[in-house]
């Protein structure tokens, strides 16, 4: 809750700020009316992509003191190694002149992750501002002691100019799931009482609307098919599926308030997320829905620190095994098995403190430490048996965990994304220690 005041706070400052900048007029720096844009500079960025990037359009004001928040907005999209603004008289106001050197924006590399003994290489391809349009193209494919996979993704967040966003997306895996027994008498307990593989193809659409800068709203349909074979106990006898196969078929509806800025690792700034996901009757086989209420905040500090607090809440009702809210790994509480507990209530706290700790030639090395706490719980299980639960999973079981520990970062001054994370994590429950290593898209 504090966390949503705090973000209600900071629009408020920012509405507040640009009612200022039409207001009180300074007669040493007055208002001038933005009546173009242009480009300057080593970059592939189209014009008319512009306008979206810098939080402007024609027919703003601007004045003098407005530069480098202009800047700040376009270093923000982490898509240029340097943004400088100017001004050019105009016929009936300033034309907005940027100046910018690109980073490098596509990338083709290997990808290695490591967690509870789990090891998977793959290979992928991102591109963050995909033919100079500020679009977004991932491709990506996984194999693993356990698990396979592959997906792909387009998402244009401006469509032609416009506040239209489109995306679409394709995801296929096949993997080996642990249900871990986790006894609510025994918090060191990592007995997993069935493994089973389950089988997922499936794709969505999604389409949305720039309400501002800040805001936007989305509509996805999402269309899958899901099956599940080989469940068996630990010593190889064989157990029923955890689920019925099926198709999955659903409407999601997001609302995003992002208010943050980054540049080169650093991030401010309050982040708002709102979910509401239904099956559609008549179409989907597994009939369940689910809300989610995700709030970020951050703080720069001693101008190269960051401290940042996650926090997220989200319901199910009747959710399928492979849509249950799972905690355990790096999306959580680092401190224990991936996916180790899963419910249909989920709440979870993260502080995390990064710290630059070396750059040279572009390598930039930051320093985390971190507090990780989760709650999770079966309250609204599925009701027609076309779930199959552990007995430790009964309705009102419930589970709260947490873990301190520290990592390490590292980010390439040339390309988008961050390339490397170690974390280790002491679980202060389970009383054991985790390590988390990721090399390629972390943090994706």
């Amino acid at each position: 809750m504090r966390l949503v005041v705090a973000f209600l706070i900071a629009l408020a400052a920012t509405r507040v700020h640009a009612d200022a900048l039409h207001g009180a007029i300074d007669p040493a720096d007055p208002p001038r009316k933005v009546v173009g844009f242009a480009l300057k500079g080593k970059t592939k960025l189209k014009l008319r992509v512009l306008p979206y990037l810098a939080h402007l359009e024609v027919g703003d004001y601007v004045r003098e003191r407005d530069r480098p928040k202009i800047k700040r907005a376009l270093i923000s999209w982490d898509l240029f190694a340097t943004a400088e603004v100017t001004y050019e008289e105009s016929p009936g106001g300033v034309v907005v002149v940027a100046t910018l050197k690109d980073r490098h924006s596509w990338l083709i590399a290997p990808t290695f992750y490591l967690q509870s003994g789990k090891r998977s290489l793959g290979v992928g391809y991102v591109d963050s501002n995909f033919r100079g349009l500020n679009q977004k193209a991932v491709m990506y494919g996984q194999i693993g002691e356990r698990d396979n996979l592959v997906f792909g993704t387009f998402l244009d967040d401006n469509v032609k100019g416009t506040d239209l966003i489109i995306r679409t997306d394709f995801y296929a895996y096949s993997k080996l799931i642990d249900e871990y027994v986790n006894p609510e008498d025994d918090a060191t307990s990592t007995e997993i009482g069935r493994t089973a593989r389950h089988n997922y193809v499936g794709g969505g659409f999604l389409l949305g609307w720039n309400c501002e800068w800040w805001c936007k709203i989305h509509l996805r349909q999402r269309l899958a098919y899901v099956y599940f074979n080989d469940a068996q106990a630990p010593d190889g006898s064989p157990l029923p599926n955890p689920s019925t196969d099926g198709w999955d078929v659903t409407s999601q509806l997001w609302l995003n308030f992002d208010l943050r800025q980054q540049a080169f690792g650093v991030r401010w700034g309050p982040y708002i997320q709102l979910m509401g996901e239904t099956t559609i009757p008549g179409l989907d086989d597994y009939d369940y829905s689910s809300a989610l209420l995700r709030a970020y905040y951050s703080w720069i500090l001693f101008r190269t620190h960051q401290f940042e607090l996650r926090t997220n809440f989200q319901v199910g009702r009747h959710l399928p095994i492979h849509e249950e809210l799972v905690t355990g790994g790096v999306t959580d509480i680092r401190g224990y098995a991936l996916d180790q507990f899963r419910g249909d209530a989920r709440m979870m706290f993260r502080a995390e403190y990064s710290v630059p700790l070396v750059q040279f030639k572009g390598l930039r090395f930051r320093g985390i430490g971190f507090y990780d706490r989760a709650y999770i719980g079966f309250h609204s299980r599925n009701p027609d048996g076309r779930r199959d639960y552990l007995p430790t999973q009964s309705d009102g079981a419930s589970w709260t965990r947490s873990n301190v520990g520290v990592g390490l970062r590292l980010y390439v001054g040339w390309i988008v994304v961050p390339v490397l994370g170690l974390d280790v994590a002491y679980g202060l429950e389970s009383k054991a220690t985790q390590l988390v290593f990721e090399v390629g898209f972390t943090d994706f």
